[in-house]
């Protein structure tokens, strides 16, 4: 099984679960465990993180309003990697990846890969959130 991870939560969930050599790729913002550094980062930022932060600010609510996602997807490593699942999030578009943008990605070049979005709010949630990346990835016991 092949997972790209899109979520840095969610791919610490899945380090902890030892699924560290299934996973092909990871978003820009995952920096832990110290190891994910080595795997192709298949996301970036669309902001500039050099401005001040009040520019930030405006470079993100200038990309809102167009209707433009804050990161994007690297289709050619998506295509390139492909990935059985991906491991995203549709909570926060300005947090991470958008829900859209990841499916956009993965129905331009008929991958079969399954999304796996997820979306905790309270502390239940987040362990709900471990329980169903343990089910998606056959690793239920270690969940």
């Amino acid at each position: 099984m092949k997972i790209a991870s899109l979520l840095a939560s969610n791919t610490e969930i899945a380090y902890a679960l030892g699924l560290e050599n299934h996973i092909v790729g990871v978003s820009h913002e995952c920096d832990y465990p110290h190891q994910v550094n080595q795997k192709p980062v298949l996301t970036r930022s669309k902001i500039d993180p050099s401005k001040s932060s009040r520019e930030i600010d405006q470079q993100v609510k200038t990309l809102l309003k167009s209707a433009l996602s804050v990161y994007e997807v690297d289709e050619t490593k998506l295509r390139e990697l492909k990935p059985d699942v991906i491991l995203t999030q549709d909570q926060c578009e300005v947090c991470a990846v958008s829900l859209k943008d990841v499916e956009e990605a993965v129905n331009k070049f008929i991958c079969q890969a399954k999304i796996v979005s997820l979306k905790p709010e309270t502390f239940d949630d987040i362990l709900k959130t471990i329980e169903i990346i343990g089910y998606e990835t056959k690793k239920e016991k270690e969940a």
